[in-house]
Formats: structure tokens, C-alpha cells, sequence
């Protein structure tokens, strides 16, 4: 078998030279476009494309080389063998770069951070956001400001893959607005991403907002190939909001739309949702007749439609209160389930895979839970919560939560079932109310009863085994009169020190009652001194908000150039710190602050400060290190200065370039931090230890309050690095008894 395999693909190799590369590409890609549901072909389509790439250098083709190579790359990235497809695109940028095509190479650069999606693999993300960087960099060098535009919103989009959600959606509106000024119609790709934002935060009224916007322009533009996407998110923002009819009426939208188009992928995750609509709006029996009639009309393709199908039926039934036929429809759901779970063949990208598993497991932890069948509802909801972090919608997570508090209450877990349900109930705290209040109170006082209870039965099993002593002493009490006179002794100081047992256990009990009402008092004392350091905070960032809005104004009335120039640096300075001020006053927030999350914070405000910023990209390379405040300020300072010097005089005449901002660790207690740029560099003989300027002399003082080496490097841009150890500042510790 393995010989006519051989000779089968000689045979092949040998017509396919004959070939021009255009058919070898084409047959290739008649693999990979097979009509849905049937599998694609990956390893066939790259034989043609090896092919198709041999061909053209044979024939010293340049074009379709580029094009062969471009498709080799392709598939290699979607395949996960990202080596190879960057090996294949850097092919094509450097006969761009030897041509000094900068358009050509910007297009393969934005083709390569396209192809490396968040569905292929999330770790692969820095490299898709430095190759859309790259293509950003160069549609600016070549003044094309749409396609500059269409990169940048390729960078806020892996943001928001990246859970940078406050990042990701500042870029959006500044995508936004940058389309507007250009006359770009086609906004409705935009607003759909700025919708994904607000879903993310969960707040629906936002995503509402700008998922009509997605539909208006999209409808406005003619540009209607991701229609039934559209139509579907906005039906599910309504079913969100409990708004079933207008939920209803976008839904049959989608599904018409697919059935215009005979695009049946998403059909039956729309047809999942119209049922869903009209079982919450009490009409099981009508859905179950739309169901009936849908399964007609357009039956399921595979297995995976399958499992939509028996869930529907399931969801209709147990709504009708026929749980036992219910049951039965979803036990096939979970059977066919297992089939499609995580599997490629059924889902063409991984987080489809992720989507239908917390679903389908929801769906039967709902239902166990509705039957009251705990236990059976139990390791659903666990394999959910014990996804990754984001893994989870948050509007679904606190759903999860909220079911692991009803599990873990009837098992007698009271402890975990608080915890469990604190963490719903940050999740939705628009819906925590006097009720929910209420059950925490009483599921705290059921545990401490349970306690309480524990203990009173540990004294009477106690009390009963000194009671069988003392009956066991009597029983002798007829063997002689000195062993009767013992055993009285006995009894005596048995009974004695029965007494005193029970006395010092009373003694131990208001003690410990002492310790637990000390702690108590403890415990409020600290969360009021927390209360206390937070407002305060709030209070300084406050002032310092007030002071920068002082100078803003101020800098309206002033005409010397020095003056405003003063005015500005002033001005950011005290932005530095109240960055600091704001992040110690946010709540669930410690005493310390995250470097990673304030760097980029502060990154973002001075981008947004200047507008020679245009064209210059900055990179953070940050481990995860939190410094305490007497740390962070000057360090965020010194970044204030250095930054604001970079982005002032490293790029003279608007030319683009890069600054680098790295805070990484050194050993156990150092810590590096250094900010890089690639522009002019700095004069021969310039001495910055020197220079006696405000900024410099900024840099030098608080290097010494950190007790840091200084170092700085002018050749080939200029580069400040600063090696200080980091303090760790005394905590209090308290010991709950």
C-alpha cells in the first residue's frame, strides 16, 4: 500500500510540473474550500501548493513565487506551524524590502498578522501584533491612511482578544473617528468590535447601542456579507435583556438571510435561540412546532446539528414540565456531544469548541438544578469554573457561580457556597438586592448553627461517657466494703473532676467568645483603615485632577511658548502620579501597585498628550511586578520624563519610530527597567550627566531616592536604564481564632 502511495504522488509530481502554478494553486485550494459540512484536506493542499511554488522558481517567476509562498504560509499558520508560515511570508517581505516596495511589504506584513488569529492560538498573539505594527508603520510611510486605518483596527481587535478591554476600546473610538474624517462608510466592522467590548464588561445597554449602529451602517453601506451575524448578535442582546418578542423578530431575520444565501452553519445555533425566545415567552408547544417544521425544511447536516436539535427538544419538554422526555433528549445531547466535543472536523475554530462546551454543560446543570437534583447538577457547573480565566462570558459566569452556591448550600458546603455566591454577586451587582442579602445572612447563620450544634454534641457524648464511668463505678460497689469505699472516692473525684471540665470548658467558651468578638473588632478596624488609605487616595488623585484642569486652563491664557511649554510638562508630571493615586483608591485593589497595568495606562495618556505621536509605536516588555507607592512614583516619573524626551526630540520631522519600555526582573529583589528608542540618538560629546535641564536633572534625583544605577547609551537612538532593588514594605498580619 505504502509503494502505490509513492508512485501515486510521482505520478502526480511528475504531470503537475507540466502545469501552470495558477491551476496547481486552484486545485490546492478546491481542498480547502470544500463546500461546509465536508472535511478540508489540509496536507492534499499543500502537496499542490509545494508544487505550484517549485514551478514557479523553476521558471524564475517572481510573482508566483510571492503568491505560492503567501499561500504556503497560509495554511502552515492555520495549521499551528507558525515557523513555517513566517518562514514563507519573510520570504516575500524581503523581495519587497530588495525592491523598496514599501506597499507590497506592508501587504504581506498585515496578510501574515490577519492569518495569525486569536483561533489558531491565543500565545501567537504578540507576533500578529507586531506584524500589524509593521504594516501600520509603512501605509503611514506611504501616506495610506485608509489601509494604516484598517491595521490599526487589526491592533485594537487583538487587544480586546487579549482582555485589554479598556485599550482595546480606546483604539476603537480613535479607529472610529479617523474613519469618519477619511469619509470611510464601511463602519459597521468597528462598531460591531466596540459591541464585543461592551458584552465583555458587561453592559448590555452599550452593546445594545452599538449593535444597531453595526446594522444601520452595514445597511447603509450595501455592505451586507456578515448580515446574519449582525442580525443574530443584536437577537441575543435583546434575549439578554429580556426583551423575547424583539429578540424574536432579529432572529427570524438571520435565519432567513442564511436560508437566502443556503449558508446553513449558523442556522441551527439561530433556530437554538428562537426557541429559547418562545419557551420564555410560555409558548413551548409553538416552538416545538417551529422546530418540527425547521428540522423539515433544512435537515441537520452532521452530528453537531444533531446535538442542537435533541437540546431544543429537550429545552421544549422540560418547559412543558415532561421532565422524563426532557431528560431523555438531553442525555442523546450529551451523547452526541461527545462525539463533537473539541473535535476539528465539526468546528472551524477553537473557540466555537470552547462556546458549545460551557453551553451544552450549562444546559443540563440548569436542568438537574430546576429539578432540585444537586448532585447530579454538581460536576456540570464544576468542569465550567474550572475553565481559564475569560474563558467565560462574565454574564454567563455569575449564572455558573450562582448554580455553584444552590450546589454547594445543599451539600452543607456553606463556606465554599459564600464564596461562590460573593462571586455572582460581583459579577451582577446591579441585581444584588435585599433578597440575596438576605440568603447570605441566613446561609452564615445555618453554618454557624451547624457548628454550634457540632459542638454541643461533642459535650453530650462527652457527658454520656463520664455518666457510663460513674455507672461502672457503682455496679463494684457491693465486692467489699474498702473497694466500696474506693469506688466512692472515685466516683467522688471522677464526679469532681467532671465539674471541673465542665467549668473550664465554660471558662474556654467566653474566652473564645472574647477572641472571636476581638477579632471581629480587629477585622472591622482594618477594612475601615482600608476604607480610609482608599479615600484618601481617591481625595489626592482628586486634587491633582483638579491642579492638571488649573493648568489646562491656565495654558488658554498664556502666549509665551516657554510658558505653555512649562505648563504642559507640569501637567503630565502630575498625571504620572495621579495614575499612581487612582489605581491605590479602585476597589479590590491592594496596597501595591501592578507596574504591567500602570505603564500601560500611562503609555496610553502621553500617546493621546501629543500629536507628534502619530507614527511612533511603543512596545512594553513588563513581568508581573507590583511596587509599593513609595517605589512607584518615582518610577513613574522617571518613565514620564524619559517617554516625553523620546517622543520630543528622538524623532525630528515627523518620522516614525519605536519606543521600547522593558521593567523585567533581576534575580530575587532587582529589578531593570529600561526605555529604548531607535531614533537620531544624541550629538558626539553629550554629556547627560551633564545636561543640566529640568527633565534630566528629574531623572538623576529620583534614580537616588530609589537608591538605582543610572546608565545611559546615545548610539543608535538613545537608551536609559535604571537597576534598583525593590522594597517590600511591612504588612500586618491577624490570625482569625
Amino acid at each position: 500500500m505504502r509503494v502505490l502511495t509513492l508512485f501515486f504522488c510521482f505520478i502526480l509530481s511528475l504531470s503537475a510540473v507540466a502545469q501552470p502554478a495558477a491551476d496547481l494553486l486552484r486545485r490546492g485550494r478546491s481542498y480547502m474550500e470544500n463546500p461546509w459540512p465536508n472535511k478540508r484536506r489540509p496536507d492534499s493542499a499543500l502537496f499542490y501548493y509545494n508544487q505550484a511554488l517549485a514551478l514557479s522558481e523553476k521558471q524564475h517567476d517572481e510573482p508566483w513565487i510571492n503568491r505560492s509562498l503567501l499561500t504556503i504560509g497560509e495554511l502552515s499558520v492555520s495549521n499551528g506551524d507558525l515557523a513555517k508560515g513566517k518562514a514563507a511570508y519573510f520570504r516575500v517581505i524581503e523581495y519587497y524590502r530588495k525592491q523598496s516596495n514599501k506597499k507590497g511589504e506592508a501587504d504581506t506584513w498585515l496578510a501574515l498578522g490577519e492569518t495569525i488569529s486569536v483561533n489558531v492560538n491565543k500565545e501567537n498573539l504578540p507576533d500578529r501584533l507586531q506584524s500589524l505594527a509593521n504594516a501600520r508603520s509603512l501605509y503611514h510611510q506611504t501616506g495610506n491612511a485608509i489601509q494604516e486605518t484598517q491595521a490599526f483596527q487589526e491592533i485594537a481587535e487583538t487587544h480586546l482578544n487579549q482582555d485589554k478591554l479598556d485599550t482595546a476600546e480606546k483604539e476603537l473610538f480613535q479607529v472610529l473617528d479617523t474613519y469618519k474624517q477619511l469619509g470611510y462608510k464601511k463602519l459597521h466592522y468597528v462598531y460591531d468590535l466596540i459591541a464585543e467590548v461592551s458584552k465583555l464588561k458587561v453592559d448590555l445597554h452599550s452593546e445594545l447601542k452599538y449593535r444597531i449602529e453595526a446594522i444601520n451602517s452595514m445597511e447603509s453601506s450595501g455592505d451586507s456579507a456578515e448580515a446574519a451575524g449582525y442580525y443574530s448578535r443584536l437577537a441575543l442582546v435583546y434575549a439578554d435583556l429580556d426583551r423575547y418578542d424583539l429578540s424574536q423578530t432579529w432572529i427570524l431575520k438571520s435565519m432567513a438571510t442564511l436560508r437566502q444565501r443556503r449558508k446553513y452553519e449558523d442556522y441551527y445555533g439561530d433556530l437554538s435561540l428562537l426557541v429559547y425566545d418562545l419557551i420564555k415567552a410560555n409558548r413551548p408547544r409553538e416552538a416545538i412546532g417551529y422546530l418540527q417544521s425547521a428540522v423539515r425544511e433544512v435537515p441537520p447536516a452532521n452530528l453537531a446539528q444533531w446535538v442542537d436539535v435533541n437540546e431544543m427538544f429537550g429545552n421544549c419538554y422540560a418547559a412543558m414540565k415532561s421532565y422524563a422526555r426532557a431528560e431523555h433528549y438531553y442525555m442523546e445531547m450529551m451523547k452526541e456531544y461527545k462525539v463533537t466535543n473539541f473535535n476539528k472536523d465539526f468546528y472551524p475554530s477553537g473557540s466555537w469548541m470552547l462556546t458549545d462546551f460551557i453551553h451544552y454543560y450549562q444546559v443540563m446543570a440548569t436542568f438537574y438544578i430546576s429539578l432540585r437534583q444537586f448532585a447530579k447538577a454538581g460536576p456540570y457547573v464544576a468542569k465550567v469554573l474550572e475553565l481559564p480565566q475569560g474563558s467565560v462570558r462574565p454574564i454567563t459566569l455569575y449564572k455558573f457561580y450562582e448554580m455553584q452556591f444552590q450546589v454547594d448550600s445543599a451539600a452543607g458546603n456553606y463556606i465554599s457556597a459564600i464564596r461562590n455566591f460573593e462571586l455572582h454577586k460581583k459579577l451582577n451587582d446591579s441585581l444584588f438586592n435585599a433578597t440575596q442579602s438576605k440568603q447570605i445572612a441566613e446561609l452564615q447563620i445555618k453554618y454557624e448553627t451547624d457548628k454550634k450544634e457540632q459542638s454541643i454534641q461533642l459535650l453530650e457524648a462527652q457527658t454520656r461517657s463520664q455518666r457510663a464511668e460513674l455507672q461502672n463505678v457503682s455496679l463494684q460497689r457491693n465486692i467489699t466494703i474498702g473497694g466500696v469505699a474506693m469506688l466512692l472516692i472515685i466516683a467522688i473525684l471522677a464526679y469532681s473532676g467532671y465539674r471541673n471540665k465542665q467549668r473550664s470548658n465554660s471558662e474556654l467558651q467566653v474566652k473564645q467568645a472574647e477572641i472571636n468578638q476581638q477579632n471581629r473588632s480587629l477585622q472591622s478596624l482594618l477594612q475601615e483603615k482600608e476604607w480610609l488609605l482608599r479615600e484618601v487616595h481617591h481625595r489626592v488623585k482628586n486634587n491633582l485632577q483638579i491642579i492638571i484642569s488649573l493648568l489646562n486652563a491656565q495654558s488658554d491664557f498664556v502666549d509665551n511658548p516657554s510658558a505653555i511649554h512649562a505648563i504642559r510638562e507640569s501637567r503630565e508630571r502630575m498625571q504620572a502620579i495621579a495614575l499612581i493615586h487612582q489605581k491605590l483608591y479602585q476597589p479590590d485593589h491592594g496596597p501595591r501597585i501592578n507596574m504591567g497595568s500602570y505603564i500601560q495606562d500611562l503609555v496610553s495618556y502621553l500617546e493621546s498628550s501629543f500629536t507628534s505621536t502619530r507614527g511612533i509605536y511603543f512596545q512594553l516588555d513588563i513581568d508581573e511586578i507590583s511596587l509599593d507607592v513609595s517605589q512607584a512614583v518615582p518610577l513613574g516619573l522617571i518613565l514620564n520624563e524619559a517617554i516625553t524626551n523620546a517622543v520630543k526630540y528622538a524623532f525630528p520631522g515627523g518620522r516614525a519610530g519605536t519606543v521600547g519600555i522593558t521593567l523585567r526582573r533581576q534575580g530575587a529583589r532587582n529589578i531593570l527597567l529600561k526605555i529604548a528608542d531607535n531614533g537620531v540618538g544624541l550629538p558626539e560629546n553629550f554629556d547627560l550627566f551633564a545636561n543640566n535641564s529640568l527633565g534630566m536633572q528629574l531623572i538623576r534625583l529620583f534614580a537616588e531616592q530609589l537608591e538605582g544605577e543610572l546608565f545611559f547609551q546615545g548610539r543608535d537612538g538613545v537608551e536609559i536604564s535604571l537597576l534598583f532593588r525593590q522594597e517590600f514594605a511591612a504588612t500586618v498580619q491577624h490570625v482569625v481564632a
